[in-house]
């Protein structure tokens, strides 16, 4: 594994700026950088210089660990512009995580303010849920998926969007508008997503159609002149006080399925007939742009994760495997305490690759995240938060100065400034932690960021503790349920670094 020649290069640029930046006397000092190989540790850069000013060496550091649930994971649409928009539904028995249940709570609203025609003739109802091809569970293609639609008895409150959560529930109606039993192929699905395709599948649900009359009636007054003042249908703020919205809840079944947030519900009519038929009509009350959440409810029981109960509590599995699922807030906590031991024994240090690496990664037919990124934990085992040093009233815009790391580092965004997070500024490598499906591991560089989390300042503090946290491209963390598992042992911290042979003046 000896580094090519333009790899050489890139490293010794790299550690000249790291150098400048510290002492700021290298253009002054004559600098003789050695690498070692994975087999030979003696190969060299250009010509051996007698009298080395500097070592490169290499250490495998063990990176200790713990199984963690936090708790919170929002699971609520429309926050920030930037994230998947995706309501989850289904159910699913996983050996390794227990049995998961979830259920989809939405608000609907029209499409479209253009009145009814004349002479309209109100027929049906009926929910469509157009799946947005994310699919996850058994592979099975003949099993039935079963769900039942309920009207909401509670409102669901547009301002407190981001605040709806895995755990969150609204009550619902005891009788339900309508069921549905349907298949999935999971296989068409996936192949559809490969393809970003645009073909649709709908799964159309036919509900009571007294709710549906409710609803006419109201587009119907909106229509007549006389009653145009009525602006129930139109309005927002009004039509959410007599129609909260509807939960669609899972029966039974064996996949999670991602539906499409233009999911709607289709009120049915016709108008008069031309040339002896019917003209077919629909008013369309969509789920985008309003309030809805996903439910995700986790039974551990009967696994090596049952004793998982407490949040933000260090938890040792009895199998010694360590565990991901987004969605669930299962996830493994990291502590580079071994790191800031060897670092600190070592004055001067230079850090030139520092790969994070998961090996051994447990296979099944259950696709894991494909990438990890790490968030930093508090004394409390709880995410640290920040407030964008820019804007401190906008959520989710971060200011620059973290955004440019967040491959390394990402922060939830919460009410505190935080100046100590400043040693995170810049950072030009492989973002995440990425999996790789050939090598079943995840593997992540993160040069730059050890670095900086080695260096020694009065006036910042050092960060030890981390949560590894699924990432895209599956989907945003709690818009997915993926998971994996490894062993605990098989979390390594891979450091080359260099160091002077002789004091610094």
């Amino acid at each position: 594994m000896i580094p090519t020649k333009i790899q050489l290069n890139r490293i010794t640029i790299f550690i000249m700026n790291l150098w400048a930046k510290r002492i700021g006397q290298l253009a002054v000092i004559p600098v003789a950088l050695f690498f070692f190989s994975c087999e030979d540790e003696a190969g060299v850069l250009g010509y051996k210089n007698p009298n080395p000013k500097f070592e490169a060496s290499y250490i495998e550091i063990p990176v200790e660990s713990s199984v963690l649930l936090l708790d919170s994971q929002r699971t609520s649409n429309f926050v920030f512009s930037s994230e998947t928009n995706r309501l989850l539904l289904g159910k699913y028995v996983d050996s390794e995580f227990g049995t998961l249940t979830a259920d989809a709570y939405t608000q609907f609203f029209t499409t479209s303010a253009t009145p009814l025609p004349a002479d309209v003739t109100y027929d049906s109802v009926s929910v469509h849920l157009l799946l947005d091809f994310y699919n996850y569970g058994s592979r099975d293609t003949t099993t039935t998926q079963s769900v039942s639609i309920y009207e909401l008895d509670e409102d669901l409150l547009y301002e407190n969007r981001k605040y709806y959560f895995n755990k969150s529930e609204a009550q619902v109606k005891s009788i339900p508008l309508g069921s549905k039993n349907f298949r999935v192929n999971p296989d068409t699905l996936d192949a559809y997503a490969a393809k970003s395709s645009t073909k649709t599948v709908v799964v159309k649900v036919p509900i009571d159609k007294a709710f549906g009359q409710r609803i006419f009636d109201k587009a119907l007054l909106y229509r007549n002149k006389e009653t145009s003042k009525d602006s129930t249908f139109k309005m927002y703020e009004e039509f959410i006080k007599i129609f909260k919205g509807i939960a669609v809840k899972v029966n039974a079944g064996d996949k999670i399925i991602g539906l499409n947030t233009n999911s709607a519900i289709r009120v049915h009519y016709h108008t008069p007939p031309v040339d002896g038929t019917p003209k077919p009509g629909a008013l369309t009350l969509s789920f985008a742009f309003v309030t809805n959440f996903s439910q995700i409810k986790n039974d551990r029981s009967g696994t090596d994760l049952s004793g998982l109960t407490q949040f933000a509590t260090d938890y040792q599995p009895a199998d010694g495997k360590r565990y991901i699922q987004s969605g669930t807030g299962v996830y493994t906590k990291l502590d580079f305490k071994k790191f800031f031991e060897f670092c600190d024994t070592i004055p001067n240090i230079i850090i030139t690759s520092a790969n994070l690496v998961i090996d051994s990664v447990e296979q099944s037919s259950l696709a894991p995240p494909g990438n990890l990124i790490l968030k930093v934990l508090q004394a409390n085992n709880t995410v640290k938060k920040v407030r964008t040093l820019k804007d401190t009233t906008t959520l989710g815009s971060y200011n620059p100065q973290f955004r440019a790391h967040t491959g390394a580092l990402a922060f939830d965004v919460g009410s505190v400034i935080d100046n100590d997070l400043a040693m995170f500024i810049k950072g030009d490598q492989t973002p995440f932690m990425t999996y790789s499906s050939t090598k079943k591991s995840y593997n992540g560089n993160f040069a730059l960021f050890f670095q900086q989390l080695s260096m020694v300042r009065e006036d910042l503090p050092r960060f030890q503790d981390f949560v590894l946290n699924p990432s895209a491209p599956a989907a945003p963390n709690s818009k997915s349920v993926n998971r994996v598992v490894f062993p605990k042992g098989s979390i390594k911290l891979k450091v080359y670094y260099t160091k002077p042979t002789t004091p610094l003046n």
